[in-house]
């Protein structure tokens, strides 16, 4: 079983995407992904996130939401899925990703739905509409 350890990272109404530099073998149609990193049988997911995190030089708060899902793609790679609220900096992707960009939260889908599951998509859409409403009083 292979294991990955993914990031949504949070800011106002918009969510952290990456765009990868090379197809991935393990879902090979993802091209722009929540960032991830591969673990190991030995690793913990959340220690890993933090340090991936910090490499990429973006400061940010973890929050208690925590995703844990099979793709349909994939059967055989698992993921855990990390929320983050956005503090500051510019993501530094050079070392693991082409490029990365902001996306609103509700035009998440249009870029991929490889990497969502069903409650990944609920939970960012209730994201986007407690964020929408708070904006607007």
């Amino acid at each position: 079983m292979q294991r990955r350890a993914s990031i949504i990272v949070l800011k106002d109404n918009l969510v952290l995407l990456v765009k990868l530099k090379d197809q991935d073998k393990l879902l090979p149609r993802a091209t722009w992904v929540f960032p991830f990193i591969n673990l190991t049988e030995e690793s913990s997911p959340r220690k890993e996130i933090n340090d991936f995190l910090g490499g990429m030089m973006v400061s940010y708060k973890l929050t208690d939401r925590v995703f844990k899902y099979v793709p349909s793609e994939n059967p055989k790679l698992t993921y855990f899925v990390y929320v983050a609220d956005y503090i500051k900096g510019g993501p530094e992707v050079s070392h693991f990703f082409q490029s990365y960009k902001w996306v609103p939260i509700k035009d998440i889908v249009a870029y991929s739905t490889s990497f969502m599951d069903d409650h990944v998509s609920k939970y960012l859409n209730e994201v986007a509409e407690k964020r929408e409403k708070f904006k607007n009083l």
